[in-house]
């Protein structure tokens, strides 16, 4: 078979494994799979079931919904999982999430919650007799009565919106709602949110990650907290500085393990594996010698994968499993209680999340930079190996080549990770127009994924290079911590001398390189071609251009933004002005594709609306495109029409100024 090119609508054709969940005794796996459906404009998916020992994998859910975050009764006899296949929420388009349940043998799915806000995060209770979960709903039932339009919202409170989920309607409660249906109860009340319930053995109480005190919104301490589920009583197991995420508790109900730090290197601190009693007091960091953090820093726009990390515990409860990612590759490792030696378990140029471990087997996601995902089996004793590929027969179909790593020294003498991709057919004795993309964050990292956006350059002859410049994450805490109050520094010689390494390869045309990238990496691209008139184009995407207005319209600007850059708009105007790209526009000589998403909380429309009217007012050449109901990661996570639409105007951009023979795509 002739292997093609990657198109613009291989998209639509990828289907995403996520959300494996393993059986009590590891027999078999339920796991979640997604797809585009450009049709309805909409992702669609189902969950599947596979036996462990292998076999095909089977549907076991069907409807033309999304059901996502299956969890299986710890006596195995029931699966709970979420569906947007129930009600709808007041003044929202989209359909609330509802906790479902259903025979894990299959069956009838039969709906638990009919909140207008919507659920997450269901927990069973050790008896499989009841469900936690997460609401900031009520017990109105979405389905009774016409939905009213939305005329005002009363704000009073800091954080009360958030990408990805919108604005903010109440505070985030633990509830519990029984198998045999029955009405939900109210486990915790305050004007605090509560995430990610979990149960203690004897099913009397409830740990959950909460704040409680009046500075919550403003404050990034999250602490433990545990409630009876009889009397509501609370009891407070940890006392942090820092955050504190993903608890699980040990089975042998002793200890909570949990990810988090304790803030000394403010938000480029190490996550940690920390544990501490049930009884609550002391925690302890397992892996404070280990100077990397706990998580995946390595994106794709082709995979789907949790917000949070995963830990899992050994059956003896004397070990605790989680992934961390390291130069680009991100592995599963284990540490011990008794002595916190990390090793790790897994090798190679692969990307990994996505952990759940039950009777001593784990199951994963992994990608690599040639194949999609798949799910990763590794059983007690033996080798991890491959258990569900659902997306060979697309592979089988396309022409991808492995990226070519290259080291190269930054800023200050620092050793740096690149990589670059060249397009099909590729001859080294030509010269070919390049693309310089710039990863978002800053402490996100490129690596050793697949990557759809980045295939589809390559395959229209372009060039595509990219780095991780320092405040990646995967390369330790000091390196991590070098960008804080310094961006648009040293990290842009950093990426300015990656490119300056392939280059000099003789194979780019130097006169033809644009340059590229969102949040972060928007914020890059507006800086760099505020100093440098070396690029043909750029596209700046979901971009931060003034540091000083972000502060107040970002749903994290007053928090996390503060920290990374050492100032306010009121105490140190001048810091947050200084780094800010817009302080700049004027000298911008290179044409500008502005893309901003109407949902977007993150980075909002009116940081890349403020640079775009900058660029015009001043008579610079570009273009705006603002995506409509899309929120900040609409590049991975968006609906498959804008995605589609996104896709096609970038490349027409960058066709029109670095490949002038080619007709590229309308762009306005």
């Amino acid at each position: 078979m002739t292997r093609r090119p990657v198109q613009l609508t291989d998209l639509l054709r990828i289907t995403f494994p996520h959300d494996p969940a393993l059986s009590p005794d590891g027999s078999r796996l339920v796991f979640a799979l997604a797809r585009l459906d450009h049709d309805a404009n909409e992702w669609r998916g189902h969950l599947w079931m596979v036996a462990t020992d292998g076999g095909t994998p089977a549907p076991f859910t069907a409807d033309e919904a999304r059901d996502t975050s299956p969890v299986w009764s710890p006596d195995g006899r029931w699966i709970a999982f979420l569906s947007n296949r129930g009600g709808k929420r007041r003044g929202y388009k989209k359909p609330a999430t509802q906790l479902w349940v259903m025979p894990a043998d299959g069956g009838e799915a039969r709906q638990l919650t009919f909140f207008r806000a919507g659920v997450s995060e269901p927990a069973w209770s050790p008896d499989s007799k009841t469900l936690a979960f997460v609401s900031r709903g009520t017990l109105d039932r979405p389905e009774t009565g016409e939905d009213e339009p939305l005329v005002v919202r009363e704000i009073t409170r800091v954080k009360y919106k958030f990408d990805g989920i919108g604005f903010l309607e109440g505070y985030a409660h633990v509830w519990t709602v029984a198998l045999d249906a029955g009405d939900p109860t109210w486990l915790t009340d305050g004007e605090f949110d509560h995430e990610t319930p979990v149960w203690l053995p004897g099913g009397r109480e409830v740990v959950f990650v909460a704040n409680r005190t009046p500075g919550a919104d403003l404050s990034f301490v999250r602490d433990l907290w545990a409630v009876n589920v009889e009397t509501r009583a609370l009891r407070q197991l940890t006392r942090h500085t820092g955050p504190a995420v993903a608890p699980v508790v040990s089975p042998d109900g002793r200890w909570v393990a949990f990810a988090g730090h304790d803030f000394h290197a403010k938000s480029a601190t190490n996550t940690g594996v920390s544990v501490v009693s049930t009884t609550g007091g002391d925690v302890v960091n397992l892996t404070a010698g280990f100077d990397r953090s706990v998580g995946n820093a390595v994106s794709s726009d082709a995979r789907v994968v949790p917000m949070l990390p995963a830990l899992a515990w050994t059956p003896d409860s004397r070990a605790i499993t989680f992934y961390a990612t390291d130069r680009g590759s991100t592995h599963l490792y284990r540490v011990a209680l008794a002595d916190r030696e990390v090793r790790q378990l897994t090798y190679g140029h692969e990307v990994v999340a996505d952990l759940t471990g039950a009777a001593g087997v784990l199951a994963y996601q992994r990608m690599t930079p040639t194949s999609l995902d798949e799910l990763w089996l590794v059983p007690p004793q033996g080798m991890p190996r491959r258990l569900v590929a659902v997306n060979d027969a697309l592979l089988a179909e396309l022409e991808i080549t492995q990226p070519q790593h290259f080291s190269y020294v930054g800023a200050d003498g620092w050793p740096m990770d690149g990589w670059f991709l060249t397009p099909p057919g590729f001859d080294p004795s030509k010269r070919y127009p390049a693309i310089l993309r710039i990863h978002g964050g800053p402490h996100a990292a490129y690596g050793d994924t697949w990557n759809h956006y980045v295939d589809l350059l390559a395959a229209h002859g372009y060039v595509v290079v990219w780095t991780n410049p320092r405040g990646s994450g995967g390369y330790g805490e000091a390196f991590t911590k070098a960008v804080l109050e310094d961006w648009g520094g040293k990290d842009g010689e950093d990426i300015l001398l990656g490119l300056d390494q392939v280059i000099a390869r003789g194979f780019i045309d130097p006169a033809r390189v644009a340059v590229t990238g969102g949040s972060y990496g928007g914020f890059m691209t507006n800086t760099l071609i505020g100093r440098t008139a070396r690029f043909r184009c750029a596209v700046t995407e979901v971009c931060v251009s003034n540091l000083h207005s972000f502060y107040g319209t970002s749903d994290i600007g007053a928090t996390w933004g503060e920290v990374e850059w050492g100032g306010n708009p009121w105490d140190d105007p001048d810091r947050l002005l200084k780094h800010s790209p817009i302080m700049n526009v004027a000298r911008v000589t290179t044409p500008v594709l502005v893309t901003a998403n109407e949902a977007d909380h993150r980075c909002p429309v009116e940081q890349s609306e403020q640079f775009y009217i900058a660029l015009r007012k001043l008579g610079k050449e570009a273009v705006f495109l603002r995506f409509q109901d899309e929120s900040h990661t609409m590049g991975s996570n968006g609906r498959p029409k804008p995605r589609i639409e996104r896709l096609k105007r970038l490349l027409g951009w960058f066709d029109k100024y670095l490949q002038p023979a080619v007709e590229g795509a309308p762009l306005a």
